[in-house]
């Protein structure tokens, strides 16, 4: 089995996402070329792992996460990633109800670092 790959940049209706390396993607606010924040990706031949998304200070608030979040997911699910995974961190407990306005589920017993790890079965294995 080969990894998906994902098509870089991403573009939606104010935010669009562009590889910075393999593993970090930049989130770019469209209207003013402006960077807002960031991903750490994992990719394996079946799973994206999603290991942070951080949007910058200034920035939260203004839907640049959300949208970010669901662009990713989206092409995840087009390039054929079976599972999309993402981690919530213990101290930071919007990141719970984040990842699960995203779609994402979370799996039971602890992740890292006490953390919850939450899970979107999306295809079918080969």
């Amino acid at each position: 089995m080969s990894v998906p790959q994902i098509a870089f940049p991403l573009g939606g209706s104010r935010f669009r996402l562009e590889q910075v390396e393999l593993g970090s993607i930049s989130v770019i606010r469209v209207v003013d070329q402006t960077a807002v924040g960031m991903f750490a990706l994992e990719f394996d031949e079946a799973t994206l792992t999603i290991r942070s998304l951080c949007i910058d200070a200034a920035h939260r608030g203004y839907g640049a996460g959300s949208e970010a979040a669901q662009l990713l997911v989206a092409a995840a699910e087009a390039a054929g990633y079976f599972t999309i995974r993402a981690w919530a961190h213990p101290n930071l407990g919007l990141s719970a109800y984040f990842w699960g306005r995203m779609g994402l589920c979370p799996l039971h017993g602890e992740g890292p670092e006490g953390g919850i790890w939450y899970e979107r079965m999306v295809g079918e294995l080969e």
